[in-house]
């Protein structure tokens, strides 16, 4: 084969170039290969750039998708700490409502812890749940406010700080039934033990009037003679609180105190094997005085205990007979006021006056 190469000028020379047949095939497997190369490059250039334009593009949504999913993320918890504040509101107006006497047939009953209404952890559910408890927690706000309107000294004289103030303590017995660890017998605890250092301040939780004070005679009361120096103060129609085992009393009987005020401190008298405050809330229920569970009324604590609806706090209560409240009068149109005597009961060491703490 002969290949001739000719100038563009008439006046060039003709070159030619001779192939033999062996030549020849590499000649045609070289331009065999350009032209695999060259339609492969058509093929796959397209392509490949198609993908890295996919890839680009996916790694933009990706981007976008993962920025969306934080900013839904952050929304989401933002919606359930939301929902985690509106129900220690809800518990908080709960107890309110416990110590103003609300009624629970107008209380909105979506406060109900047994409800669940923030069962459903989906964010648009907690959404809508949070819509209706808000509404719920409005209506409670008027309904507090109304009483206290209706009363202005109520909010005074219900028990609503713990009794035990610039210390550390903690429950050490539960209001409830039990076994007691002096008797071995079942018995139902009427109040709450407190564990805390040996002097620490015991201070009123309510305004009142001093009831009681001093140790309880044995063939008085079969419960109260154990609680050794007892402080009984009686809030009138917010009911009475007693305070046992305290080491020294700064009051006496017949004393007006306010909440806040110093009553004495914290001891071991009576059946106690260490420092601690027994401290008990007895509530009116109609011409009488009940004993509750007294950690429904501290306000300014949770204390471990788990959050309770209204009816539920009013249908928790000590079982009968009890022994008399020292100090309290009982009956229709007086419950929880003072008795009146003329040799009052004086406690091993008393102060004429209260000290705010």
């Amino acid at each position: 084969m002969q290949i001739q190469f000719h100038p563009a000028s008439g006046r060039g020379a003709v070159r030619t170039f001779s192939v033999e047949e062996r030549g020849e095939r590499v000649l045609i497997l070289a331009a065999a290969a350009v032209l695999a190369l060259a339609l492969s490059l058509f093929l796959t250039v397209p392509v490949l750039a198609a993908r890295r334009l996919a890839e680009k593009t996916t790694r933009a949504h990706s981007a976008e998708l993962e920025a969306v999913q934080a900013g839904w993320n952050r929304a989401a918890d933002g919606v359930r700490a939301l929902a985690v504040r509106a129900q220690s509101w809800g518990d908080l107006l709960n107890r309110v409502a416990f110590l103003y006497r609300i009624p629970g047939a107008v209380w909105p009953r979506a406060l109900n812890p047994e409800r669940r209404l923030f069962a459903d952890p989906r964010p648009d559910r907690l959404e809508e749940a949070l819509e209706i408890y808000v509404r719920s927690l409005d209506r409670a706000e008027a309904l507090v406010a109304a009483a206290e309107r209706k009363d202005a000294d109520l909010a005074r004289r219900v028990p609503t700080i713990s009794p035990i103030v610039g210390a550390a303590f903690e429950p050490s017995a539960y209001f409830g039934p039990r076994r007691s660890a002096w008797t071995g017998e079942e018995e139902f605890f009427l109040g709450v033990d407190l564990a805390a250092a040996e002097g620490s301040a015991v201070v009123a939780s309510a305004d009142g009037t001093v009831a009681f004070v001093g140790t309880v005679r044995r063939s008085m009361a079969g419960w109260f003679w154990r609680l050794g120096n007892v402080v009984v103060v009686s809030h009138a129609a917010g009911g009475a609180t007693v305070y046992g085992h305290l080491k020294t009393v700064d009051v006496h009987r017949g004393q007006r105190i306010a909440r806040g005020d110093r009553l004495g401190a914290v001891g071991s008298t009576g059946w106690a094997i260490s420092s601690q405050l027994h401290y008990e809330y007895w509530r009116p229920e109609n011409d009488k005085l009940l004993p509750t569970d007294p950690l429904f009324t501290t306000l300014d604590r949770r204390l471990g205990r788990a959050p309770l609806s209204l009816e539920q706090m009013e249908a928790t209560s000590a079982p009968g007979p009890l022994d008399p409240l020292p100090g309290v009068q009982i009956s229709a149109g007086s419950v929880g006021g003072p008795i009146q005597r003329s040799n009052p009961v004086r406690p091993p060491r008393s102060s004429p006056r209260p000290r705010k703490i």
